[in-house]
């Protein structure tokens, strides 16, 4: 009696998880408000890893992070007139994006703490978040003052000539601007 027992609660339990993970989950049909297809020329990827020490609100975080960037220049935003019988074409504006990796192991806290009088705050989530954001900010100066952005800026020219060079008809005059930081 005691292991009929046992079997018919077994079942029960087994249905009602059964049930209890089939309740709740539905998916619907996805829907796409719009597409963008950007035709871009990216010439140079970073990674680097790096380390974060930075404070807010008297909260410290010392932390190793790696970080991924790449340098890239929208061509459809090329800038283009014709003068006599040349076609002057200027390279945009370049685009510097800058990304935490998501790997796992490329975020590691290795220490926080406190310099506040009594010394009890932890540090929450989103000052942690503002604290990635700020070097994120730091890490793209930092690729403009490495020289990234200008040799960037000097291969996509010289693919650029490579692509219009192509071109039949007037000559092609391809030209730069400065980088924008």
């Amino acid at each position: 009696i005691t292991v009929a027992a046992i079997a018919v609660a077994g079942i029960w339990v087994y249905r009602k998880f059964q049930e209890t993970s089939q309740v709740g989950m539905q998916t619907g049909q996805a829907r796409i408000d719009g597409i963008r297809r950007m035709v871009s020329l990216c010439t140079l990827e970073i990674e680097d890893e790096i380390a974060l020490r930075d404070s807010i609100h008297g909260k410290w975080l010392l932390a190793k992070v790696r970080l991924s960037g790449e340098v890239r220049f929208d061509l459809e935003q090329l800038e283009w007139e014709t003068r006599g019988d040349t076609l002057a074409v200027r390279l945009p504006r370049e685009t510097v994006v800058v990304r935490e990796a998501v790997s796992p192991g490329d975020y590691e806290i290795i220490d926080t703490w406190d310099d506040t009088f009594f010394g009890l705050g932890k540090l929450t989530t989103a000052e942690e978040n503002t604290l990635k954001r700020r070097l994120a900010a730091r890490y793209r100066e930092e690729i403009y003052r490495r020289g990234y952005v200008a040799r960037a800026r000097s291969t996509a020219l010289t693919t650029l000539r490579q692509l219009t060079s192509a071109l039949p008809g007037s000559p092609v005059l391809v030209e730069d601007r400065p980088p924008q930081a």
